[in-house]
């Protein structure tokens, strides 16, 4: 008897929403468990990264290719990638192509995902860590509409089927919707109103 080999196929648009996916999945956990506040950074970055680099690659994947290091190509980081999607003529690959403008509020909440908590998990340094979690949600809500927009608006050739689409937004409407009803999220926005 012989086995049949069997593999796992990605494409980018499939590996972003996979991260999308699981962002949703931990926001949702992040009630009962304050740990699942590092898998929501972590996934959310790789959503963002990975819808970042489908929408401004086009239909050549060496437009996100940074340089060629010892023979072979490295993939831009995110920060370029971003500034490749709020590029007009960059994006205008198509007639409806949308280019993304970034909020100050949706800056910040990307530098502070990036710099200040992905960054920092993903290359732990020993020792104690003391994270402050008030602003998760509006930081989670700000890069969940980013993602939205660059996964679905941009009209790029990203190659989502309609199920994706549809997907995508249920995705990032369960977890903003979410996120506004947790505590985190009231008692900051309470004090804000006071």
């Amino acid at each position: 008897m012989s086995v049949q080999p069997k593999g796992l196929m990605l494409t980018g648009e499939t590996n972003a929403l996979d991260y999308l996916e699981k962002a949703v999945r931990f926001i949702h956990e992040t009630e009962k468990n304050k740990l699942a506040w590092k898998w929501v950074v972590l996934a959310l970055h790789g959503a963002l990264y990975g819808f970042a680099i489908c929408a401004c690659k086009g239909t050549n994947y060496e437009n996100v290719n940074a340089s060629k290091k010892a023979g072979k190509f490295r993939l831009v980081i995110l920060d370029d990638a971003l500034k490749m999607c709020q590029d007009s003529k960059h994006m205008n690959m198509l007639m409806d192509s949308q280019h993304l403008r970034l909020s100050d509020s949706q800056k910040n909440s990307i530098q502070k995902l990036k710099e200040e908590l992905r960054n920092k998990m993903e290359h732990f340094m020993p020792g104690v860590w003391h994270i402050e979690i008030n602003g998760m949600p509006d930081i989670a809500i700000d890069v969940l509409d980013v993602i939205r927009f660059l996964a679905v608006d941009t009209h790029t050739y990203i190659h989502l089927n309609q199920t994706q689409q549809k997907k995508v937004k249920s995705c990032i409407f369960q977890g903003k919707r979410f996120l506004k009803n947790t505590r985190l999220y009231h008692e900051i926005h309470h004090e804000v109103k006071n």
